[in-house]
């Protein structure tokens, strides 16, 4: 080392300086690349995360909302009310998302109920004024040229009346049509309404056989609260539209970013994950994530103004960056400090020490420095490398050895461990532990996973008719039997007594199905050493559906599906039913 150094010149500080400024250089070239791509990074993670929390909180409101329509759409079936006036005006105040509810009828006659507030132009469109709260309007078949529209205030007043001309028939309307044609409750997709400049949608349903129909009007736009909560409405817009292009509902001053994207962008699928791009030379981040509910296939877009999205990173960034640049300022005279006084007698320290590790015992020498925790170290060298040389050899044999026989040792405990005594396959501990795992998994990634609890059938007779010596040779060759005939995902273990159990990681319901009946079916071709008779088992099956939190729930529906199967008569498959 001392000749390279004298070759090279350098003196160890400067080494020691040479590395500092290396190592600077080094951590100021990683801080910029969080600046110019980290911090890109991690602006574009933001609004995918965003656009997603926003996504998953729309189909939550419209799942919701879509219980809510149906269970309205019921009621007004349900009720058979002389009075729809006063069941109506119930109806719009305690459920404010609604636009509307009417009742169309076969001859062309049509009752309707419209709540002024749900739209800021409705009372434009006729001529309500702010003190007005209900428009009701009445069309009768036998005069289906003329419509009555009054108007009522929110103590139910009649403010105005009038008769007009009306081209309105219900019985040509989609809803009244769909309602008809099918059973049930029909939903129509988002259409614009002709009156007021929105979407909405209607949900209806026949009544009765003579054909009238009860329906009730939605108004798309009602996410704009969703969006409020959750954009930076100063640097973000929101676009919900359908693929052809029609906007349902937006957050934002002007839609012309949203026709430069269409114009520019017919493949949504790329912007799954965010997208840098440019409209209206300006640069926006752009997330596409796609809606379906129901049947309804719509888009959420959401565009962020990269310069304000990337500001706090690249803000936090500098900061960084500053408080680096000032701490190396401040360690240069320190580093030169210990380079002085501790770097140099380590270093002679570190010589010794590969003469040790090298087995030159013989030349190893003290380091002297004014340093008391060197000079002892330096003592302690001295001492060690006697202390090595005597002892070795025979204590790296003796470790190797102990080594060797802890590893056997922790392997065969922890097989104990997991292991089921009787049956050599996993028990109860094991199983709890697998079922937690895919539980977990189930709940992050949303996948499938489903259980088998096999309960060998009549198994007291076979302990009490040949004894608890044959019952165990039966349990153990059955075990033997499920563990041959699943699949390398599954795992099988004793779940207690004569009760296994078979977790079926990303297995549906139907396919768990057809594991058991295999097992069954194998089960009773098989002959038995020491048992004369056919062995059966019945079977329970339960999977994880959305909702479950505790694996604990999945096993309690397969023991009630076990619980069925044993009360059908045995040697059957039974499928938890989550109604």
């Amino acid at each position: 080392m001392n000749k390279i150094l004298s070759k090279t010149k350098f003196t160890l500080k400067t080494t020691v300086l040479s590395l500092f400024f290396l190592i600077s250089l080094l951590l100021l070239f990683i801080i910029g690349i969080q600046l110019f791509y980290i911090d890109k990074q991690l602006s574009i993670d933001s609004i995918n995360t965003k656009i997603k929390s926003i996504s998953l909180n729309i189909q939550t409101v419209i799942s919701n909302n879509e219980k809510t329509n149906f269970n309205t759409v019921e009621l007004m079936d349900a009720l058979d009310s002389n009075d729809k006036f006063k069941l109506y005006i119930n109806i719009l105040s305690t459920q404010k998302n609604l636009y509307a509810v009417y009742t169309g009828y076969k001859d062309g006659s049509f009752y309707e109920i419209i709540n002024l507030d749900i739209d800021k132009s409705l009372r434009k469109t006729y001529n309500a004024s702010l003190n007005d709260k209900w428009l009701f309007i009445t069309i009768d078949g036998k005069n289906i040229d003329k419509r009555e529209v009054s108007l009522f205030d929110k103590n139910l007043n009649l403010t105005t009346s009038r008769v007009e001309e009306n081209n309105y028939n219900p019985t040509l309307r989609p809803w009244y049509i769909d309602a008809n044609n099918k059973s049930g409750i029909i939903k129509t997709s988002p259409y614009k309404f002709s009156h007021i400049d929105t979407f909405g949608l209607t949900y209806a349903k026949k009544i009765n056989e003579n054909g009238d129909v009860v329906a009730i009007d939605v108004l798309v736009d009602n996410f704009n609260n969703i969006y409020k909560e959750q954009v930076d409405k100063n640097s973000m817009e929101i676009f919900l539209f359908q693929k052809n292009g029609n906007l349902l509902s937006t957050l934002s001053n002007s839609e012309d970013n949203f026709q430069e994207f269409l114009n520019n962008f017919q493949d949504f699928t790329k912007f799954k994950n965010a997208q840098i791009i440019e409209l209206n030379n300006t640069k926006y981040i752009a997330s596409i994530e796609h809606i379906i509910t129901k049947g309804e296939n719509e888009y959420l877009l959401l565009l962020a103004d990269y310069k304000e999205t990337i500001k706090p990173y690249n803000k936090q960034t500098l900061k960084l960056l500053s408080t680096f640049l000032l701490t190396s300022f401040i360690m240069i005279p320190i580093v030169l400090y210990f380079s002085r006084i501790i770097v140099k007698p380590i270093f002679r320290l570190v010589n010794e020490s590969k003469k040790i590790k090298n087995r030159d015992y013989s030349s190893v020498q003290k380091v002297s420095s004014n340093i008391e925790e060197v000079s002892i170290l330096s003592s302690s060298f001295m001492d060690m490398s006697k202390s090595i040389y005597e002892y070795q050899y025979s204590l790296e044999e003796k470790v190797k050895q102990r080594t060797k026989e802890l590893s056997e040792k922790n392997a065969e405990l922890y097989k104990v461990s997991i292991t089921d005594k009787l049956t050599n396959i996993y028990n109860r501990e094991k199983l709890d532990s697998v079922l937690s795992d895919e539980l977990n998994k189930s709940l992050r990634y949303n996948t499938d996973f489903s259980v088998l609890i096999l309960d060998i059938d009549f198994f007291k007779k076979i302990n009490d008719g040949f004894g608890h010596q044959v019952g165990d040779e039966v349990l153990k060759e059955s075990a033997k039997i499920f563990l041959e005939n699943i699949r390398n995902t599954d795992v099988l273990g004793r779940w207690g007594g004569e009760e296994f159990l078979v977790i079926c990681p990303h297995t549906k319901q139907i396919d768990a199905k057809i594991i058991a009946l295999k097992l069954n079916r194998v089960l009773q071709e098989h002959k038995f050493k020491n048992y004369p008779n056919s062995v059966t088992i019945s079977v329970g099956v339960a999977s994880y559906y959305k909702g479950i939190e505790k694996f604990d729930e999945i096993i309690s529906n397969a023991d009630k599906a076990l619980y069925e199967a044993k009360n059908q008569g045995r040697n059957r498959v039974i499928l938890f039913e989550n109604i």
